[in-house]
């Protein structure tokens, strides 16, 4: 298909590469190119707001409340008051970031609605003006459901990679800047979520693939069988049974992800603690900058676990954003060759 093909050249850059996880992030760039062009400002002004509300959080949670612990455990054992205020007061000032961040995501969110309003209506009016044989129960289902499916997906990815990642990011500075040791391993424990993803994101595609195209078969035999074709029972249960084995393989590749994602967490963290002790019986890091490191650490490897699952996610969704991306460049093709032929057909007409 001409119109696939030239969908995956932008990808090119990133297939070279090799990894997986690169042409999945891609492809969620283009379709934010995409649905910016369809419902107008859904990046211009939905990302900058939830990029700055994201990096504000992460450093609250990554800086703030790490420190606020080191700085309350050290006024404690010193009796240093202004050490325990500065703690307090960093907790709070953690507490209000996040509660008028909270509101603040409105203004993104509300774009999400007018984006699978505007994608959807864009898909009607594609197909009023094709001429294309379609599978048209996959067809109904592209429209009802895929759509609906791209962009809340989107919105998980976006919601759950940035903020995780600007936390990691923030937490593992915070390790660093208590000891540079611990800090080198944290930063070398948190390395394995990225091949868990990339492991993933390869096996789940094909599977995704098989339970989107199922369920929207399914709509449509389902809306049959209401409207009295019984004719369409067998077609529905058959389709229902290849829908249940997607879903099943699709569970247990998420188990392999959040297995080995908690086994890595809490082993990192104890390898940590360990040498922290260690590190603070040597004298070498106070008891406050421990306890602050230790909660930094769990933080983020939490943050990476989240943000790498957000690569997951998105991994699950490029197989639909083509499905749909390629149906609308497929049209758009088709149009462009109408036109062709048709000033082809006016040209030759006043040559004659």
């Amino acid at each position: 298909m001409l119109a696939w093909r030239r969908l995956k050249g932008k990808l090119v850059w990133f297939k070279r590469i090799g990894f997986k996880l690169h042409s999945d992030f891609s492809i969620a760039v283009h379709t934010i190119i995409v649905l910016n062009k369809i419902a107008p400002n859904f990046a211009k002004l939905g990302i900058p707001v939830i990029v700055t509300i994201y990096l504000a959080r992460g450093f609250a949670n990554g800086v703030f409340i790490p420190y606020s612990i080191a700085y309350v455990i050290n006024g404690f054992r010193e009796d240093n008051e202004e050490y325990v205020k500065a703690g307090l007061g960093l907790l709070l000032a953690s507490a209000v970031v996040f509660i008028t961040t909270e509101i603040a995501q409105m203004a993104f969110f509300k774009k999400l609605s007018r984006a699978i309003v505007s994608l959807k209506q864009h898909l009607i009016r594609l197909i009023g003006s094709s001429k294309l044989g379609d599978d048209l129960e996959d067809l109904v289902g592209k429209i009802s459901n895929d759509v609906d499916f791209i962009v809340w997906n989107l919105n998980a990815f976006l919601t759950t990679l940035l903020p995780n990642l600007f936390t990691a990011i923030m937490a593992l500075s915070t390790v660093l800047g208590f000891d540079k040791v611990l800090g080198a391993t944290v930063a070398l424990s948190l390395t394995p979520y990225l091949l868990y993803s990339e492991v993933y994101s390869r096996r789940i595609e094909g599977y995704r693939v098989q339970e989107r195209k199922m369920y929207a078969k399914s709509i449509t035999y389902i809306r049959n069988i209401v409207y009295g074709d019984r004719s369409s029972v067998q077609d529905l249960n058959e389709v229902l049974s290849a829908w249940e084995h997607a879903v099943n393989k699709i569970m247990w590749i998420d188990r392999y992800y959040f297995t080995l994602g908690f086994a890595t967490w809490f082993l990192s963290v104890a390898g940590v603690a360990v040498i922290g002790v260690s590190r603070a019986y040597n004298k070498l890091l106070d008891v406050g900058a421990l306890a602050g490191t230790l909660y930094a650490a769990m933080t983020a490897h939490a943050a990476m676990l989240n943000a790498t699952w957000a690569l997951c996610i998105q991994s699950q969704t490029s197989a639909t954003i083509r499905r749909i991306l390629g149906y609308i460049m497929l049209i758009s093709e088709e149009q462009k060759s109408s036109k062709e032929e048709a000033y082809k057909a006016v040209a030759l007409a006043r040559k004659r």
